[in-house]
């Protein structure tokens, strides 16, 4: 019989967000009878993607529904004593991987990086003074691994991409680009400020004669205040969609994808459009800079250039032909590189003992 992988995978929460689908795929695409996998959730209280993660899959929480901390500290500590492998996500989850890897410095410990610029400066700074109690820093792209040795202390020979997109291509049908009198331009994620989706309204409100449609979906913090400006400026071709449920079909709906983001990891739903074969128009950062390539699977520019978001936009509605060929090469791209299959092996690769 061969021994399990002993592996406790930290995350601050479980709302639907790309950290958070990125480990429940990589979880589902682990050999069960080789690891054996606990889930510790910082915080409890959200349920967004705890049913896409595999059944076999122990899920620890150290706060419940009401906020109060559980009595599970000790639990937590046994849990940690027995792990082979410890992963944090996202940056509280991966301070706390580094302190349980005090408690076992058996454990190889692997800490997640998202983003290719830090929140705060502070945050940089704490970074770089714990560098040494991390055995692997997992870029989630390419931009973001070369953001981490170009601005942070830590030794290149820690920062190992791993994709984190893990995208099963059966889930994701091609959208047919049929000739339509209404294109759709739709986006979907956290409505945040980083996300920049006052672009995406300020295109709406350029197009607004044309017969082009914007659908966004998701939900966050600034719903409100996005539901207020839509109102305001009288953009009745705007629809927000609220939480979507099925991306997929959400994306079937589509005639091409607009992300322009002020700034990105690898941005996952960007790779879920182009495994759909959408062309996308989008800001040149992080994954998307890399990953979109320009007049070839999309359009890209700074993301506060509603001039040039608009022209592309309105070339792709009237372009049938161009949606298609776009799109073509985008599949083509996240089938070379962001299948679950793909970041399965990466994370087994970074997390291996020497």
């Amino acid at each position: 019989m061969v021994e399990q992988e002993n592996v406790v995978y930290i995350i601050n929460s479980l709302e639907v967000g790309g950290a958070e689908v990125g480990m429940c795929r990589l979880l589902d695409g682990l050999d069960r009878s080789e690891y054996e996998v606990t889930v510790v959730v910082l915080d409890g209280r959200s349920t967004g993607v705890e049913d896409q993660i595999p059944n076999w899959v122990d899920v620890l929480r150290l706060r419940h529904s009401t906020g109060n901390l559980l009595s599970s500290g000790g639990k937590f500590v046994r849990v940690v004593r027995d792990a082979d492998v410890i992963v944090g996500s996202l940056f509280h989850s991966a301070m706390t991987a580094k302190l349980a890897g005090v408690v076992n410095p058996g454990a190889t410990v692997g800490t997640w990086r998202h983003s290719s610029s830090f929140k705060t400066q502070k945050r940089k700074r704490i970074f770089n003074l714990t560098s040494n109690l991390t055995d692997v820093v997992l870029a989630d792209s390419e931009a973001v691994a070369e953001t981490l040795v170009e601005e942070t202390s830590i030794d290149s020979s820690l920062v190992h991409t791993v994709p984190i997109a893990g995208i099963k291509m059966s889930d994701y049908p091609i959208v047919t680009h049929e000739a339509t009198d209404t294109p759709v331009v739709g986006t979907v994620g956290r409505l945040t400020k980083p996300k920049n989706h006052s672009t995406i309204l300020d295109v709406a409100e350029r197009l607004q004669e044309t017969n082009i449609r914007f659908e966004i979906g998701g939900d966050g913090e600034l719903r409100d205040q996005l539901e207020e400006e839509i109102k305001q400026r009288e953009l009745a071709n705007v629809t927000l969609r609220g939480f979507v449920e099925d991306v997929p079909g959400f994306l079937s709906e589509l005639d091409i994808y607009f992300q322009p983001s002020h700034h990105e990891g690898l941005c996952i739903t960007v790779l879920e459009a182009m495994a759909t074969g959408l062309p996308v128009v989008g800001s040149d950062v992080g994954g998307m800079g890399e990953n979109v390539k320009h007049r070839e699977s999309g359009f890209l520019y700074d993301s506060t250039n509603t001039d040039a978001f608009t022209s592309a936009i309105q070339e792709l509605a009237q372009d049938r032909s161009a949606r298609v060929r776009l799109g073509k090469t985008g599949r083509r791209t996240v089938e070379g590189s962001f299948t679950q299959a793909n970041l399965v092996s990466e994370f087994e690769k970074a997390v291996e003992k020497n």
